[in-house]
């Protein structure tokens, strides 16, 4: 849906060349705010570019960044706020180990918590101090998950992430409302992204089933009857970046079609 709710907004979005991050990148676009879209992966990138400026040419930026960076992320913060500032940050990227906390090996652990938290903290921190400096108003919306405010099987890495992100949302909502940022998470559930269709292949392989039996079950699951489909959970970010959600902070805003509750 166009529209008019970001006009003069702009946005920095982190994962922003695929599944959800790119999904966030066109609603914005789609509601008259200005994109960067940064990510780790160059093709990803390059394609994003292509979508994006199909949508709307000259207001969609990409760049590639690793956000455990901390260098390179401070760089690009300096980078976009001297060539505008920025009004919204998406602390997006992540990545999913799928095993039992028993069999998740170190390394594996300390990635995950190093590219979804430790990345988070890095990419909020470094666009928030620049905005608190400048007096810039703005919001930061974290993508979370619904595992991180309940722990699911095989998610142990995932869900200890996603939980301290939450921690880390509420913390910097206290902080940095009396100076006009506004900080909140999206939780989603089970989002119809390539990441959730891995998921499907790997848990597969633990259970001994097929990936379309375990896609059946996790949907007869759902009250509305079907993954979430990205653009609509893209409305989310919108009604967090928007003035529709002036008073709405510290707040952890669960998209699972029902599935908690189911």
């Amino acid at each position: 849906m166009d529209g008019h709710l970001l006009e003069g907004k702009t946005a920095f979005i982190t994962g922003g060349a695929q599944g959800i991050g790119l999904a966030v990148a066109e609603a914005y676009l789609r509601q008259g705010a200005k994109v960067i879209a940064a990510d780790v992966a160059p093709h990803s990138l390059e394609s994003a570019q292509t979508h994006l400026d199909g949508i709307a040419s000259g207001r969609a930026k990409t760049v590639l960044l690793d956000v455990t960076d901390q260098e390179a992320t401070e760089r690009c913060a300096d980078t976009c706020f001297a060539e505008g500032g920025v009004d919204i940050i998406v602390p997006n990227a992540g990545i999913l180990v799928l095993k039992h906390a028993i069999d998740t090996d170190l390394a594996s652990w300390r990635r995950v918590i190093d590219v979804n938290l430790t990345g988070a903290f890095i990419t909020a921190t470094s666009f928030a101090r620049r905005m608190v400096e400048r007096k810039k108003a703005g919001r930061i919306i974290f993508t979370a998950s619904l595992f991180g405010v309940r722990g699911g099987r095989e998610n142990g890495a995932y869900s200890a992430s996603k939980f301290g992100m939450v921690g880390l949302m509420q913390s910097m909502a206290a902080e940095l409302a009396d100076k006009g940022i506004l900080v909140n998470a999206v939780c989603p559930g089970q989002i119809d992204t390539k990441m959730i269709q891995q998921l499907f292949q790997d848990r597969a392989k633990l259970r001994n089933a097929s990936p379309a039996s375990l896609r059946a079950e996790l949907e007869s699951k759902i009250p509305i009857g079907k993954l979430g489909p990205l653009d609509e959970l893209a409305g989310a970010y919108v009604y967090l970046a928007s003035d529709f959600s002036r008073y709405v902070v510290g707040q952890s805003l669960v998209v699972d079609g029902g599935w908690q509750v189911g």
